[in-house]
C-alpha cells in the first residue's frame, strides 16, 4: 500500500473540527486509505493506514459514494436503514476543499429519530379506527 502524508496542520484542523463529534468520522484517501480518524472512531477500533472498504462485509459498502463525491467535487448524502448496522444512517461523503484526493466519510445513527418521527405507526384496531380515518 503507497503511504500517504498529510501535513501537520491538515490534521490538526481535522481533530479540531471532528474529535467531538459524537460519531466516527474518517479523513480518508480516494484509494479509501483512512489517513485519520476522530476519537469516535478510534474507540471503536477503526484504525490508520487501513482500507475503510475493509470493515464490515464487502455488500455494506455497495452504496459508497466516494467516487462521486471526489469526482464532482460535492458532498454526497445517503439516508437508509442498513441492516448490517439495524440502523437508519445518515451518512456522508464530502470532499476536502483544495485537497482532491482527500474526503471525510461519516454517518449519523438517526434511527430514534427515524423511529419517532418517519417510521409508519401500525394501527392494532384496524381499518374502523377513528384515529386512521
Amino acid at each position: 500500500m503507497a503511504a500517504h502524508n498529510i501535513s501537520d496542520e491538515l490534521r490538526s484542523h481535522f481533530h479540531l473540527f471532528w474529535d467531538n463529534f459524537p460519531f466516527p468520522v474518517m479523513l480518508t484517501h480516494k484509494d479509501r486509505t483512512i489517513l485519520d480518524r476522530n476519537k469516535a472512531a478510534e474507540a471503536v477500533g477503526y484504525g490508520i493506514n487501513i482500507k475503510c472498504s475493509t470493515l464490515g462485509p464487502k455488500e455494506a459498502h455497495k452504496g459508497c459514494r466516494a467516487n462521486k463525491a471526489l469526482s464532482e467535487q460535492t458532498a454526497e448524502r445517503v439516508v437508509g436503514y442498513v441492516e448490517m448496522a439495524n440502523a437508519v444512517l445518515d451518512s456522508y461523503w464530502i470532499p476536502l476543499a483544495g485537497q482532491e484526493d482527500l474526503f471525510l466519510h461519516f454517518s449519523i445513527d438517526i434511527t430514534p429519530y427515524a423511529a419517532a418521527n418517519l417510521l409508519p405507526v401500525k394501527c392494532e384496531i384496524g381499518s374502523d379506527c377513528s384515529s386512521c380515518g
